[in-house]
Formats: structure tokens, C-alpha cells, sequence
């Protein structure tokens, strides 16, 4: 029978443990604590097993003020079992505490406290990725900056102790008191059996090295245990250069280069990667809408993950040259922030903050703030953007085995088209660079009056739930939402190149949206003493588009001497034109259905293999002609995306051999020809091969990926040769290359990052005008980046550095075939820092472009570079930010 009492009696009755069951003489004997019981179902609520306890082994449970924890719902393993090892479940379960008194069984919540540290290494650095214990119970990893925490711990003693490769394993004694934080931290000592050497896997020594992401693999993975190839750009090295622009960002990624920048926000930019086109589309692994959501300030970490990804990632978010996934910055337990203002050449004016705080005292209810406000011109005589960002995000932990996160990302902005101009480049008119056409790299050929607006938001819910010591899951929703009003125009050089087109598509609206929910569950299990680290996963992604626009065509302009026409093309004449014009109405969308596994199997504890499988049900809905009410380019398409991996590390931690096969797709609607029939097309399918090294030696002072890959694309779609109005798909294209990066700290304060790669691409099948020629999508054949930045660490000018590098690209071949082809030149571009940084402030000066070099990026078309600039910037800070 179960009875609430008052606290004063459940104390009272609290006077033995569980396993004391003494014999009794009663009719209703007690029950021995060894007594086999059935529950059932094994799945049930609290209230129910004492039910079912009472009345098959005769305890009487007495209680207070335990409501919540008698409605929930526990999973008893086994439920057939003794009465002490069920109860022993229950209070593993649930957190309370049983004392027996013959057949009376008091029931009490039990008193929980906290235990944190920070683990550092000898060199006084942060240890991330250290191995943490609670003796005989819990096991966790310190995070990037070292820390470590365990929740609802017990009242009671406890022994804490840390372990890593190449380091004496440390321990601690610690008592934890009820509501209270214990703290205990620990300085990691070398191993005296191995001083040439120590390999510390996670010591973040150099501030630009992340060695562990959740997202590339899915799952905890480092970076040697990695069969794939991925580079990361860290907050630090985006403070230490200054970086105001996502565009910024992405010029310190090796074998990346920049086609499209994001001035006006759109798509963040378009890069080319290993010879093909992508953008940034995830977003802490899940898909996310970019455009105007870029800015640096709420990123933590960007990773680019190498080559045809479709296995995890599928065909909506990625190229076969790999994809972006923004890492961003995450609330934590102190109360720290900073505010910064930039302000420079060309009429910048920037304010970013960083805030966080805990919302309760329990620091279980965790929120952090980014934001900037940004404003800038253009080096030419008109262009703009200003926009506001605001990202907010919440975290909060249940308990040890449940937390949820929260976060948005907000943009409303106003923006003057980037500059695009596409020259005539036949052979008839000779022009094969930019100084064969008259450009002035200084205008624009439209006024800051041409502005389209752009707002867009993005929503963001994660569960993490921690099932087991082993398996856990996490569901993930995502919603982007954008919409943009007003004109967006490119230059078209017509014929000879004396003349030029604006040409203006304008916009009513484009409203985009997008849904994903993703479900994965990891965790390990043992088959024939193999470690089988598993990720199984669902995804639905839904996104639609509903847009109404017209192109406009202006009059042509004299290229060199437009005179008084060259501001003929106002907002006021546009919209005169517009009024004349027919506007194209349409809505489309798709459904992706999505299943994919991974298991990395641990063959030995130096050879670990990777394999992964995804089945992906494509549904396009067609696009939907609101005016006649007809739909075409509707289909439905499946694809299945194997990937394998291997990695053997002959010297553990330090140094991984490894090599992959990959593969990603890309689905083609079905197309009308000119007699009519509707041709059905495969998807595009790569396969990639590839090999390298990945080093993390002298305590992790030096890391380095070198690798060489080989890319080939089947099922191309391209003109007949035959009969160039009619499509086939009968193409191949082939992309090779070496990629090599490196990241050094040869001594305290000095940190370098250096990467060079070469590409080679070309069709190897396809129509007779392309066999043998390059892909203007496939940027510079050569590309090298780096950076090297020293900070004083002692004495009185303790905080002052500076940061010198940049970036080198060969010519880019941005339109290849047998009867043209156009050529940007080589460049290279130097930049420059100095900064002072103290713990409540920083002062930063940065000079990009110092040689003021005029060079040119794009694909296709010709989009001028920023010349020589400079950035000053102020920060103030309090607390200690992450």
C-alpha cells in the first residue's frame, strides 16, 4: 500500500539500506532482497513499478513530495530481476534514494551538487579533449577551452581523475555538497617515459586548430581518426585578421577560391572547390538558408569538408566538390561578452556584440546573444550594404541526460548589387583578358538608387537525449525563411566589346522557405571484440520557392565613353519599364526522404575503417506557372551514396595514414526536346578516390593534412554534337589534384597556418567543342594561403602582436571551349595586422591589399576586387569570453 507521510516520519523510517530484508513471522513474510520479480511491461511509469512491487513482493513504499518523479517513465534492464537490483534501477534512473525497514521501503530525493574544472597543459594552454572521471561512475571530455563539468553529482566523496597519450594520469579527492559547485583543476605533466615527444590529442597550442568536430563524421570523431579530408576556420583566426565579411572567411581555406563575393549578401558568396561550384548550406549540420545570414560574428568555426559528401549530407546541400558547415557560437555558464566597433576605408561602420549569461542560478537555463549592425560602400563610384544581424540562443539542461538548444538567425538588409560584367570573348574579337575590353575598374554602371532588400530568418531546435553510457539521440528542426524585393544587374559586353547592356532582372518577390527534421541516434557496441562506433539517421527536408520577376533590358552604352547616359538606367526609370513588362509568376518546390547508417569499426587501436550508405527519395514538385496554370519539370528520383574509409595511425595520435572512397549526386529534371519528347535523366553521379597523411605531432604544435584525390563525374548532362538544340547525357569530367595544409606554433605566441593546392579538371567526355578543356566553374589551377601571427606574452607590452599573410591565384580560365575562351590573370594580395589585447579590451588595425594590387575573381563574369583598405577596431570586453 503506498502512504504520504510528513518529512519528520520519512526521516525517521529511513534507518537501513536497500539489502537489509530481514526474515518476519507475519502471514505477509518480507521479502528477501534476492527474490526474482517480474515487471511488465519493462516500460512503464514510476508509480506503476511500485505498484507492481507491492503486490508481488509485499513493500510498502512510503513518500513526499515526489509527484514529478512518480510520473515518469522508466525502461527497466532486465525487468525480470531481484528486488534489490530493480530497485538499484530505480534509483539509477530516477535519482532517488530507497532505505528499508523490514517491508517498508522510504523513498527520498537525493542531494545533487556539481563538479567542474579546467584542464590545462604544461605550457599553461588550454587541454581540449581530455579524458575526465568520476571513479567507478561517469566519464566525460574537457571542450576546446579545456573545461570539464558534471551535473547532478551525488552528495558525497569522490575520486576525479584525468588522463591523456603521453601525459601521468592525475587524480583528485573531492567532497560535493548539496546546491554547491565543486571545483577541481588539473595541470597536465609530462610522462617521463616519452619526453622527446608527447602527443597531446586535442591541446589546442596553435589558437587556429580545431581537432575534433561533431559534424563532418556526424558523430565524435578526431581529426586522425577522420578518413575524410576537411579544413577549419576558427573564431580566433577570424578576430586575429580582422575579418568583417563571410568572404574574408573563406580565403584562408585551402583549395578554395572565390567566385562570387557576398557583398549584396547573396548565397554568402560562390567558391569553387576542388574545380566545382558550392556555397555555404549547413549550418551545425543541418541545412540552413544562407543568404544574408553570413556574417562572421556568430561564427564559432567553418568547416570545409572535402570532396563529393552525399553519404551524410545527400544531394541538396552539397557539389562534388564538398560543402560549408557553419559552427556557431554556443551559450555557456559565465557572464561574459564583448562589444566591438570598426570603423574604415570605403565608409565602414560596424558594431558586433557577444553576450551570454546564465538565466538562473542552477546555470541550467543558458543564453547568448550576437549581433552586428553594418554598413558599407563600395571602392567604386556607387554600391552598397547595410543590413542588421541578430542571433540569439538558449540552452537548457533537464538533467544529465536531456538539454535542449534553441537559436535563430535574423537579417534585414538593403543591398546594391555586386558588380558582374560578362565580356564577348570570341576569337573574332581578340579579347581573351580584361585589358582586352574597355573596363574602368572604377565604376559601378549602377547608382546606390538600384537597391533590392533582403530579409530572411533562419530557427533552429535540437533535443539531445543521452538513452545510455553509450547511445544517444538528437533530433534536429531547422526553418529558413527569405524574401527579397527590388532589382539585382550584371553588364553584357556585346559583340566587339565597344558597347555594354545593363541588364536587370526585377523582383516583386522571391520568397524561399525550407523545413528539415533530422533524427540520428550514435553509440557503440561490441561485435567479435570490435569497437562499432554507429550513426543511424532519418531526414526530411522540404523546400519551396514562389517568385515573380521580369527581365529588363536597358539600351546600349558606349563601354569607354557613356557620357551623360551612363546614369540614364535610375530607380525611377526602371520602374517605368517594369510597368511595360511581362513579370514570369511561378511557385516550386521539392521533398527529400532520407535514411542513411555509418559504422566506424576499430579494427585494431591503430587501424580504424569507416563505412557509410544513405538512400535518398527525391521528389521534385516542377516548376508551377501561376499565370497558365501549368506545371512542368516534375519528377521523382532515387539514389543510393556509398562511402569508405580507412586510417591506420602508425604512431599513435601523432601520425594517420588514411584513404577514401566517396560518393555524391546531384538530380537533373527531365527536359522537353525541340520535337517535343521529354528526355528522363540519371542523376549526376562523382566518385572520388583519395589518399594522404595527417600529422599531429610535438605536442601538438605542428598538424598537417597533405592528401591526393581524383574526382570523375558520369552522366553529365550536355548539347548533342549532333544536334546542338537537343540534350543528352552521355558526359564525363575528371577533377584531380594534391591539396597540402599546415598549422605551426614553433614557440609560445607565434601561430602560422600555411596551405597550397593544385587542381586539374577537364571533360574527358562530352560534346566536341569541351573534350580536353577546363570548366569555367573550376577556378585557378594553383592556389596557396597563409597567415602568421605572434603575440608578446610577457612583460610590459604583454598583448601586442601582429599578423601578416595572404593569398596567391594562378589565372582562372572562366570560359573554355573551342570557339572562346576568357582569362582572368594571376594575382597575389598581402595583408597585415597589428593589434594590443588586453583581458577588458582590444585594439586592432588591419591593412588589406597593401600593394593595392587591382585584380579580378568570377566565373563567367568579370567582378573587380577591393583595392588597398584599412580597418581600425575597438573592443571592449568584460568577463573572459570562450
Amino acid at each position: 500500500m503506498n502512504l504520504k507521510i510528513s518529512s519528520a516520519l520519512y526521516v525517521c523510517l529511513t534507518v537501513s539500506i536497500i539489502t537489509l530484508f530481514p526474515p518476519a513471522n507475519t502471514a505477509k513474510a518480507q521479502t528477501h532482497p534476492d527474490a526474482v520479480v517480474a515487471i511488465n511491461p519493462k516500460t512503464l511509469k514510476l508509480k506503476d513499478v511500485f505498484a507492481q512491487l507491492s503486490e508481488k513482493a509485499g513493500l510498502n513504499f512510503i513518500y513526499a513530495d515526489i509527484d514529478k518523479e512518480l510520473e515518469k517513465t522508466i525502461t527497466l534492464t532486465p525487468a525480470v530481476s531481484s528486488v534489490s537490483n530493480i530497485l538499484e534501477q530505480l534509483s539509477t534512473k530516477t535519482g532517488l534514494r530507497f532505505s528499508a525497514t523490514g517491508d517498508d521501503i522510504a523513498v527520498r530525493l537525493q542531494k545533487k551538487g556539481i563538479i567542474k574544472g579546467h584542464v590545462k597543459t604544461s605550457q599553461g594552454q588550454p587541454a581540449a579533449y581530455v579524458t575526465v572521471k568520476i571513479k567507478g561512475s561517469r566519464t566525460t571530455e574537457t571542450d576546446e577551452e579545456g573545461v570539464f563539468l558534471f551535473r547532478n553529482v551525488i552528495v558525497g566523496n569522490y575520486t576525479i581523475s584525468v588522463s591523456h597519450v603521453g601525459h601521468a594520469a592525475q587524480s583528485r579527492q573531492v567532497a560535493v555538497n548539496s546546491d554547491e559547485t565543486t571545483v577541481v583543476n588539473f595541470t597536465l605533466s609530462a610522462n617521463t617515459t616519452d619526453l622527446d615527444e608527447i602527443s597531446v590529442n586535442g591541446n589546442k597550442t596553435n589558437k587556429f586548430t580545431r581537432k575534433q568536430s561533431d559534424f563532418v563524421a556526424k558523430t565524435s570523431l578526431k581529426a586522425l581518426e577522420n578518413p575524410q579530408v576537411y579544413s577549419s576556420v576558427t573564431k580566433e583566426l577570424i578576430k586575429d585578421q580582422l575579418v568583417v565579411t563571410y568572404s574574408d572567411v573563406i580565403k584562408n581555406v585551402v583549395g578554395v577560391s572565390l567566385q562570387l563575393p557576398n557583398q549584396q549578401g547573396e548565397l554568402g558568396g560562390a567558391m569553387s572547390s576542388r574545380g566545382f561550384t558550392t556555397s555555404a548550406k549547413l549550418r551545425n549540420g543541418l541545412p540552413g538558408m544562407s543568404v544574408g545570414m553570413l556574417d562572421p560574428v556568430n561564427i564559432e568555426t567553418l568547416e570545409a569538408i572535402k570532396g563529393p559528401s552525399g553519404a551524410l549530407f545527400g544531394s541538396a546541400l552539397t557539389s562534388f566538390g564538398g560543402l560549408f558547415n557553419l559552427v556557431t557560437k554556443k551559450p555557456h555558464e559565465n557572464t561574459q561578452g564583448e562589444i566591438s566597433y570598426s570603423t574604415g576605408s570605403f565608409g565602414l561602420s560596424r558594431i558586433t556584440a557577444d553576450i551570454n549569461t546564465p538565466l538562473n542560478a542552477e546555470k541550467t537555463l543558458l543564453f547568448r546573444l550576437t549581433g552586428a549592425k553594418h554598413k558599407e560602400e563600395s571602392f567604386q563610384d556607387a554600391g552598397l550594404r547595410s543590413y542588421t544581424f541578430v542571433a540569439p540562443s538558449l540552452t537548457y539542461l533537464v538533467n544529465d541526460r536531456l538539454s535542449f538548444n534553441l537559436d535563430g538567425e535574423f537579417n534585414s538588409g538593403k543591398y546594391n548589387d555586386v558588380y558582374r560584367l560578362f565580356p564577348d570573348n570570341s576569337f573574332e574579337t581578340g579579347a581573351h583578358r580584361p585589358k582586352d575590353i574597355a573596363i574602368d575598374y572604377n565604376r559601378k554602371w549602377m547608382g546606390d538608387d538600384l537597391t533590392y532588400q533582403g530579409n530572411s530568418s533562419n530557427f533552429y531546435a535540437q533535443a539531445n537525449y543521452k538513452i545510455s553510457d553509450t547511445w544517444k539521440s538528437q533530433t534536429n528542426f531547422s526553418y529558413s525563411h527569405y524574401l527579397e524585393t527590388g532589382p539585382w544587374s550584371w553588364m553584357t559586353m556585346l559583340p566587339g566589346n565597344k558597347e555594354l547592356r545593363l541588364n536587370t532582372i526585377q523582383t516583386e518577390y522571391l520568397n524561399n522557405n525550407l523545413i528539415d527534421v533530422q533524427q540520428n541516434f550514435t553509440g557503440e557496441v561490441k561485435v567479435a571484440n570490435l569497437r562499432n562506433r554507429l550513426l543511424f539517421g532519418l531526414d526530411y527536408f522540404k523546400n519551396n520557392t514562389k517568385n515573380s520577376y521580369a527581365f529588363i533590358e536597358s539600351d546600349p552604352l558606349n563601354a569607354a565613353n557613356p557620357g551623360i547616359d551612363y546614369n540614364k538606367l535610375t530607380r525611377p526609370r526602371l520602374e517605368t519599364l517594369a510597368a511595360d513588362s511581362l513579370f514570369d509568376k511561378s511557385k516550386d518546390g521539392r521533398i527529400v526522404y532520407s535514411a542513411y547508417v555509418q559504422d566506424v569499426i576499430d579494427i585494431t587501436s591503430n587501424l580504424n575503417l569507416l563505412l557509410s550508405l544513405r538512400l535518398d527519395r527525391n521528389e521534385n514538385q516542377g516548376v508551377y506557372n501561376i499565370a497558365s496554370g501549368t506545371t512542368s519539370g516534375n519528377f521523382n528520383q532515387t539514389a543510393l551514396s556509398p562511402k569508405f574509409g580507412l586510417v591506420y595511425q602508425p604512431v599513435k595520435d601523432k601520425v594517420a595514414l588514411f584513404a577514401n572512397y566517396m560518393n555524391g549526386f546531384s538530380n537533373v529534371a527531365p527536359q522537353r526536346q525541340p520535337d517535343g519528347n521529354i528526355s528522363v535523366f540519371k542523376p549526376q553521379e562523382a566518385n572520388q578516390y583519395e589518399a594522404g597523411v595527417k600529422l599531429d605531432l610535438f605536442s601538438g604544435r605542428l598538424t598537417s593534412t597533405i592528401s591526393y584525390y581524383n574526382i570523375k563525374v558520369n552522366n553529365s548532362v550536355l548539347s548533342d554534337p549532333q544536334r546542338p538544340q537537343f540534350t543528352i547525357q552521355n558526359g564525363t569530367q575528371r577533377s584531380r589534384g594534391f591539396e597540402a595544409d599546415i598549422k605551426l606554433n614553433p614557440f609560445e605566441g607565434l601561430d602560422i597556418i600555411a596551405g597550397y593546392s593544385y587542381n586539374e579538371n577537364k571533360f574527358i567526355k562530352s560534346d566536341a567543342y569541351n573534350v580536353g578543356l577546363r570548366p569555367g566553374e573550376a577556378g585557378p589551377k594553383n592556389l596557396a594561403n597563409a597567415w602568421i601571427s605572434y603575440t608578446i606574452k610577457q612583460g610590459y607590452l604583454k598583448g601586442a602582436g601582429a599578423g601578416f599573410g595572404g593569398n596567391y591565384a594562378s589565372e582562372n580560365i572562366i570560359e573554355n571551349t573551342t570557339s572562346s575562351y576568357f582569362v582572368l590573370p594571376a594575382y597575389t594580395v598581402v595583408n597585415a595586422t597589428l593589434f594590443y589585447d588586453q583581458p577588458a579590451y582590444r585594439l586592432g588595425l588591419k591593412a588589406n591589399n597593401l600593394a593595392d594590387k587591382r585584380y579580378f575573381t568570377g566565373w563567367a563574369a568579370i567582378v573587380p576586387q577591393m583595392p588597398r583598405s584599412f580597418i581600425i577596431d575597438f573592443t571592449l570586453k568584460f568577463g573572459s569570453v570562450k
